[in-house]
């Protein structure tokens, strides 16, 4: 599990690039928008240190000397030509350190748990709760905890790894990652889903009595409440959060970082790319209130009417 140790920044002075201004006390190197506690982030834009400063959990920033007075005094500081990329390299400098983010298990499977020959489930760091059951030809990675009377279908991913990229290095490549996938109690995944692990740390979530219909894919980050119905084909990029009983319908698609209100419906189809209110329904691409959406198919049939 997640150790919650901390590491002093000024000990990276000098390495990845990066000049130590300010010392702070961090556990992870992510990106401004994460849910992490005592994060480090790099900021290449002064819109990235103003969204930072508003962000919970971060105790640190990396940035230019250019923008440096833009940070307050209160954060951490490091200096850096290309602050992304010192900021994946420490990351993934961490990610490897034995036992300092995460400290390993070997797998725990309740005895009541039924789990099919075929499926794959990794040796170490994998919890299988009570009465859950794991489906032909499932894959279970590292860093995955699964509650009490789940079902995973056949041919499911479970924490298999983000699509983060660094993109400043030759040839580009994934970005070692750090987190997992948790489910609650009672979650019930159909046939060929993926269900991303969080990239920097913590856990991409689905929560009790939520149900994913067949070949959803749920990605790094992302937190479903409880009692949420996904249907077939939707996709959710990262950290997309989901109040308690929403209806996400089949071959939605919802933009990174969106948030969907408790009891929210999202119809067939739509294309989210905006935050969508408690109890609110919107359809379309791009997604609007469904009364709006409604209104509009109106005044396009009445046109056609009068031509």
């Amino acid at each position: 599990m997640f150790t919650g140790n901390t590491l002093r920044l000024k000990d990276f002075d000098g390495k990845f690039g990066l000049q130590v201004q300010r010392n702070c006390d961090f556990s992870y190197v992510a990106k401004v928008p994460t849910r992490l506690a005592r994060r480090i982030v790099p900021c290449e834009k002064p819109l990235h240190i103003t969204n930072a400063v508003k962000n919970k959990g971060i105790v640190g920033i990396v940035t230019t000397h250019e923008l440096a007075a833009l940070v307050p005094e209160a954060l951490g500081l490091a200096l850096a030509a290309q602050p992304v990329l010192a900021a994946i390299q420490l990351h993934e400098h961490v990610a490897d350190i034995p036992d300092f983010q995460w400290r390993s298990f070997a797998t725990r499977i309740h005895p009541s748990a039924i789990v099919h020959s075929s499926a794959s489930i990794s040796e170490n760091d994998v919890e299988i709760g009570a009465g859950t059951i794991v489906h032909p030809n499932a894959v279970l990675f590292p860093r995955t905890f699964i509650g009490e009377n789940c079902s995973i279908g056949a041919g499911t991913v479970v924490s298999t790894d983000a699509f983060e990229i660094n993109t400043r290095v030759a040839p580009y490549a994934i970005i070692r990652q750090s987190g997992g996938v948790r489910l609650a109690d009672n979650v019930d995944v159909q046939a060929k889903c993926t269900l991303v692990r969080a990239t920097f740390g913590g856990f991409t979530e689905l929560g009790a009595e939520t149900k994913l219909d067949c070949q959803v894919h749920f990605a790094h980050d992302c937190i479903a409440g409880k009692r949420v119905r996904i249907a077939a084909c939707a996709e959710l990029s990262g950290r997309v959060e989901i109040g308690d009983d929403c209806f996400i319908g089949p071959n939605v698609s919802v933009s990174n970082g969106v948030r969907i209100g408790a009891r929210a419906q999202v119809t067939i189809g739509s294309v989210v790319t905006r935050d969508v209110q408690d109890d609110q329904t919107v359809t379309g691409n791009f997604a609007v209130p469904h009364e709006k959406w409604l209104a509009f198919v109106k005044a396009v049939n009445a046109g056609r009417t009068g031509e």
